[in-house]
């Protein structure tokens, strides 16, 4: 529990919520998924404010998922709260401003001072019914991020953690052990941190999707501006004339 002393859950700012904002990958595809509520539970790691706290097991052989991210923020910046990631297009927030050039404004502050403001801020439009206008949503999605973003949903990353007996070679469960029989692999991608994630700073997987984007190759418009024929290749057999024409009709009459 939180070592601050409840005195009024509104005027203190603390946070209670009655479902978490999490991505579908988070959830997993189950039909059912049990959750435990435990009501200013833990403190957010950036603002230090109590939240109500989520926690969750997608599966039999998967690992206990919890919410880290005060629900505002979310709110905020448009991610999960166990992730992080983006709810619209699966991407760390780093990449997705840099792909549609967002500059933005609404990260919590790191100084105590600015952070305790920020947080009073939004609890007052909030209490007021004012709702707040983030520079997410505002940029169109470009060609970039239409290829980094993820189609699919990824629950591999709900999967248990590594048996720490198995490592060691003193495991004697077998296959009841409910963690994996895996040796771990330490790599660059393994060093990450929420704190980091939200603030767009040090993410290794953000670097290595940026990396990935600039290696992309990509299509100069024309010099000549009367020619209006675009070359489209690689595409599914089962995709018709009526879905390019949807697909293109932001650009201008075809």
């Amino acid at each position: 529990m939180t070592h601050r002393l409840l005195r009024n859950a509104q005027a203190d700012g603390w946070e209670r919520s009655d479902f978490p904002i999490i991505c579908e990958s988070c959830l997993s595809d189950k039909p059912y998924v049990r959750m435990m509520r435990a009501d200013y539970d833990k403190e957010y790691k950036i603002c230090t404010r109590p939240f109500t706290v989520f926690r969750w097991r997608p599966g039999w052989d998967t690992q206990f998922k919890k919410t880290e991210l005060w629900q505002t923020c979310s709110k905020i910046k448009n991610v999960c709260q166990v992730c992080l990631l983006d709810l619209e297009y699966d991407l760390p927030v780093q990449v997705r401003d840099t792909a549609l050039a967002i500059k933005s404004n609404d990260s919590i502050p790191k100084s105590d001072v600015n952070r305790e403001y920020f947080a009073e801020e939004h609890d007052r439009r909030a209490r007021a019914s004012i709702d707040y206008e983030s520079s997410y949503g505002k940029a169109r999605p470009n060609d970039t991020i239409l290829k980094l973003q993820r189609t699919t949903q990824y629950y591999k990353r709900n999967r248990s953690h590594v048996c720490s007996f198995y490592v060691c070679g003193e495991c004697t469960r077998g296959a009841e052990c409910p963690y994996r029989h895996e040796m771990p692999i330490t790599r660059e991608l393994s060093q990450q941190n929420i704190k980091d994630r939200y603030y767009e700073v040090n993410d290794p997987f953000s670097l290595k999707l940026l990396n990935k984007a600039g290696e992309m190759p990509t299509l100069d418009p024309p010099d000549d501006e009367s020619i209006k024929t675009l070359y489209v290749d690689g595409l599914d057999a089962r995709i018709i004339e009526q879905d390019l024409r949807d697909h293109f009709y932001a650009q201008g009459r075809i």
